[in-house]
């Protein structure tokens, strides 16, 4: 038992350094402004349960370098309304995420929230997934 939780202890101390880590990776990327496009009302896993729940997912696109770049954003908590309502009222809000100047397809946003509404900006699909 004593080995079981030394093991569970040590796997979140490395956890906890690896995300420290990304985070001091990521604070040196590059910034630049993005502009929500649209978005659609998507059934989609949830972060810590089994079933999946409907929310919106917002679609947005950057530059970096010339070129043009898109990404989504899931609005885990939101407004009260339908999720059409919260995507219409989203449309051409600017963000300022970071991009990985190595991948500029791998971006992140710094704020856990987007217009008072908490979000996730990964694992929606494994296509979405931002590995570092």
């Amino acid at each position: 038992m004593v080995g079981v939780v030394a093991f569970m202890a040590l796997a979140i101390w490395i956890s906890g350094w690896e995300q420290n880590r990304l985070q001091k990776i990521i604070q040196q990327w590059p910034t630049t402004e993005a502009t929500i496009e649209g978005g659609t009302y998507e059934t989609v896993p949830r972060a810590s349960r089994h079933d999946p729940m409907k929310a919106p997912v917002l679609s947005f696109s950057y530059c970096a370098g010339g070129e043009y770049y898109s990404g989504r954003i899931m609005l885990m908590q939101f407004f009260n309304d339908e999720g059409a309502a919260v995507i219409r009222r989203m449309i051409l809000k600017k963000l300022e995420i970071r991009y990985d100047p190595k991948d500029s397809t791998r971006w992140f946003y710094d704020d856990n929230t987007l217009a008072g509404c908490i979000i996730r900006q990964e694992g929606m699909k494994p296509e979405d997934s931002r590995t570092f």
